[in-house]
């Protein structure tokens, strides 16, 4: 997963001088399961347990972050999500599957979460547990240390995680249409650029071509 670089220009407002300025591209979702694998691992210790559930959600669930971090643990518990999204105004009710459901499980055992709490709570800072949920930009700074420490060819974004989840759930599914709708697209261009489909799928079709 290589960082690609586009450019784009910039005129300064005070001298009228156009320079170009370089700039990664949107980041692309984790292809390489030993990746995702390393990152959990990573993740998954005592201080950093908070954002290991939030990254296993995340590529689980291809809910946007900014509606995983609203979840209580009521909306998780019945072994099924239940959110509705802020972007769309959309109520969604899907299952958990296993793996992510023993993360859960463990995870609000561990911190002690009663009903009412937000899954991905903020703490002050004498370390007590806030009613407020830590918000998108602390998600993408501990995430992003993380991911980039360990493979620093990642151009991290929160955006990685939803992309991540609907490129393994049509890989799983090779049904397009359904990641679609699992992600509430508009249509199904628009979800193979997502999920960086559109080359590899024409590459693939035509290097199965064997008339």
């Amino acid at each position: 997963m290589v960082k690609k670089k586009s450019t784009f220009k910039r005129i300064d407002k005070n001298t009228g001088i156009e320079s170009e300025i370089s700039t990664a591209t949107a980041a692309e979702p984790i292809k390489d399961r030993s990746i995702i694998e390393g990152i959990k691992t990573a993740l998954n210790t005592k201080k950093t347990r908070k954002y290991y559930a939030l990254f296993c959600t995340g590529i689980n669930t291809a809910l946007r972050i900014s509606d995983i971090l609203k979840l209580r643990v009521s909306d998780v518990e019945t072994g099924y999500v239940h959110t509705t999204e802020t972007k769309t105004g959309k109520r969604k009710q899907f299952p958990i599957n296993d793996g992510l459901k023993a993360v859960l499980a463990n995870y609000i055992k561990e911190f002690k979460l009663k009903d009412n709490d937000y899954l991905f709570f903020s703490n002050r800072k004498d370390g007590i547990r806030n009613i407020q949920y830590i918000d998108q930009s602390q998600a993408y700074r501990k995430l992003k240390e993380v991911v980039e420490n360990l493979y620093p060819e990642i151009h991290f974004s929160t955006h990685v995680l939803r992309k991540t989840c609907g490129f393994w759930l049509y890989n799983q599914t090779k049904d397009i249409t359904l990641v679609m709708h699992a992600l509430n697209h508009s249509s199904v261009a628009v979800t193979m650029r997502y999920i960086g489909l559109t080359q590899e799928s024409v590459d693939n079709a035509f290097n199965g071509l064997n008339l």
